[in-house]
């Protein structure tokens, strides 16, 4: 059996890289405080400040349809649903 490690939500990882990246806490204070390695932090810490030009980068266009069509199909089974519901009473 091997070492599955913790998991941390995208939330908790920003958090803790922002508070790494604005200093007022060593890596060793953030460690003790989140039970997280420093060597973990300073690798969030590094993610986050390569990749905080994607966050403004308005080049790429957003797919629309890639993001409503799930959402239509899902309302569509729940309006089913409903009408399946309101049969049984």
């Amino acid at each position: 059996m091997g070492f599955k490690g913790n998991r941390y939500s995208a939330d908790t990882k920003a958090e803790i890289a922002l508070r790494a990246c604005r200093e007022d806490m060593t890596i060793s204070e953030l460690s003790s405080e989140y039970g997280v390695s420093g060597t973990q932090i300073n690798r969030w810490k590094k993610t986050l400040i390569e990749r905080a030009s994607e966050l403004f980068d308005t080049s790429k266009p957003v797919d629309i349809e890639k993001i409503t069509d799930p959402l239509y199909k899902e309302i569509g089974r729940l309006k089913m649903d409903i009408e399946w519901l309101k049969k049984k009473r």
